[in-house]
């Protein structure tokens, strides 16, 4: 069996809060994620979700436990430049409009992913706008000149353009039309697959979760209490706390549960 892509174990962050003490974000999670997988991470706001994704970015130190990304152990980003291997990770932010420079064109961005990818033949800048439904002519236009779905693509391509062995997209459709999400998550889910990379996919909508991803862990107070492949959990969720996100959810057949299949 190959070693995981991402392999997290027994992770636990916390923060000290004035006047109140330790607040443990994620409390001993343990999750593993292959190149070609797609894992769905589920909860409420402010389960810890976030917190997690930011630890395996280096972003947030961890307090106990390891996380390791192609075998490699992933630290605390420091002052200096980001390490080499890490630019393989790359986060699709909920917020695209803060992710990108008001500044600076959307073309001289992504062309930005292009220079850290270490296959850059694999895209171009044309290409990679015709990837996510967007005119090439938007090269030279500015983030602020496109809707809120239009840049949530933009700061995708920039993403794919890197070359990234692992996809992060945290709560990157919340903001989003409902008419949109789940075409960006569809999004999402190709590129990243058709690149051989890896997405791990957080969001509090199991509904959108349920059509991309093959396996899904439901998080409760920093807590992974339930995971397994989308259709058993869906189906046949084991814990109470999974039951009553799923009841929350509009039926879509006449059983109050999607099909097995998608």
């Amino acid at each position: 069996m190959t070693d995981p892509l991402l392999d997290i174990r027994n992770v636990t962050v916390s923060y000290r809060q004035p006047g109140v003490g330790r607040l443990t974000a994620v409390n001993d999670v343990t999750l593993s994620l292959g190149r070609g997988e797609v894992l769905g991470l589920v909860g409420e706001s402010g389960c810890g979700k976030s917190t997690l994704a930011r630890s395996i970015c280096g972003l947030e130190p961890v307090e106990s436990g390891s996380i390791s990304f192609n075998g490699r152990q992933v630290g605390r980003l420091g002052f200096g430049r980001r390490p080499r291997e890490l630019v393989a990770i790359q986060m699709v932010f909920q917020n695209p409009f803060a992710s990108l420079n008001p500044r600076r064109t959307i073309g001289s961005q992504i062309e930005d992913g292009l220079r850290a990818n270490p296959r850059p033949d694999t895209w171009t800048v044309a290409g990679l706008l015709d990837e996510v439904e967007l005119d090439r002519s938007s090269i030279a236009r500015y983030p602020h000149e496109f809707s809120g779905g239009q840049r949530q693509r933009i700061a995708i391509a920039r993403a794919i353009a890197a070359g990234p062995d692992l996809l992060i997209g945290d709560e990157a459709i919340a903001s989003l039309d409902a008419s949109l999400q789940a075409k960006i998550a569809r999004l999402m889910r190709k590129l990243a697959l058709e690149s051989d990379a890896a997405l791990l996919f957080i969001s509090h909508d199991l509904a959108v979760v349920r059509v991309i991803a093959d396996d899904v862990a439901v998080m409760n107070r920093g807590v992974i209490v339930e995971k397994g492949p989308v259709a058993q959990v869906w189906n046949a969720p084991q814990n109470e706390y999974t039951e009553r996100l799923l009841s929350a959810i509009p039926a879509v057949d006449g059983l109050g549960r999607l099909p097995a299949t998608v």
